[in-house]
């Protein structure tokens, strides 16, 4: 049984994809700039403390509804007061960081030992934010701050992308992979059916808005930006 519900994507034409990625890239803010700086520079050559600070920097300046219960300002709190030590966050960015260099497009065709392995990661990435902040293992909080911002294969799970793919907030780590696995499916057929790669597609389409980016920006980002004007 599938995860997700791809009703709206399946009538998506390559010209309503590139209109919402210019609809998107067009927008005033400074996140644009700050994650293809963050993904580009900091978060490899930040220390392990100095990248969550400004990783969670941006999303308090953001006002993005994951920090609602106050999660960035406590963890930032917890790093600076030495309640979370630099040992703690080394172990979490080395769990991060070990995420497989794999593109969404690929992801279903990995070996099932690897997705297994995806799935620990995830689970162990999870428990160590419900330690520092019970509310920061949530859906939206792992995978848009975490993992697109860090790993760059997920798009963010939050309100707007579950509204057009009819997914479930409680979703477990096991389903999260098997919704990357259907994206990348998705992502793979669209592609060949409009003789494109989207991460360029999205990265051409920034870029004609005047905006400078990563070259390519990642897939999981690119797919994120896609969803923009679909919900």
């Amino acid at each position: 049984m599938s995860v997700c519900n791809f009703r709206v994507l399946n009538n998506l034409t390559l010209n309503d994809a590139k209109d919402s990625i210019k609809r998107y890239s067009s927008l005033n803010g400074p996140w644009l700039l700050q994650f293809d700086t963050f993904f580009r520079t900091t978060r490899a050559t930040a220390t392990p403390d100095e990248r969550m600070i400004k990783l969670l920097t941006i999303v308090r300046g953001s006002g993005w509804s994951m920090n609602r219960q106050g999660q960035c300002a406590h963890i930032i709190e917890a790093i600076e007061n030495g309640r979370i030590s630099k040992k703690e966050l080394n172990h979490f960015w080395t769990t991060v960081d070990a995420l497989p260099n794999v593109d969404l497009r690929n992801l279903p065709h990995v070996d099932w030992m690897l997705l297994k392995q995806i799935v620990t990661s995830f689970q162990n990435i999870r428990k160590t934010l419900r330690v520092w902040h019970s509310s920061s293992d949530t859906l939206c909080f792992m995978t848009k701050v975490i993992l697109m911002f860090n790993w760059g294969q997920s798009p963010a799970f939050d309100t707007r992308i579950r509204s057009v793919m009819k997914l479930r907030n409680d979703m477990s780590n096991e389903d999260l992979v098997t919704a990357l696995v259907e994206i990348g499916t998705w992502i793979q057929d669209f592609e060949s059916q409009h003789g494109i790669l989207l991460d360029k597609l999205a990265t051409d389409e920034m870029r004609l808005v005047g905006r400078d980016s990563l070259s390519p920006l990642p897939l999981g980002r690119s797919f994120d930006m896609m969803l923009f004007s679909l919900s």
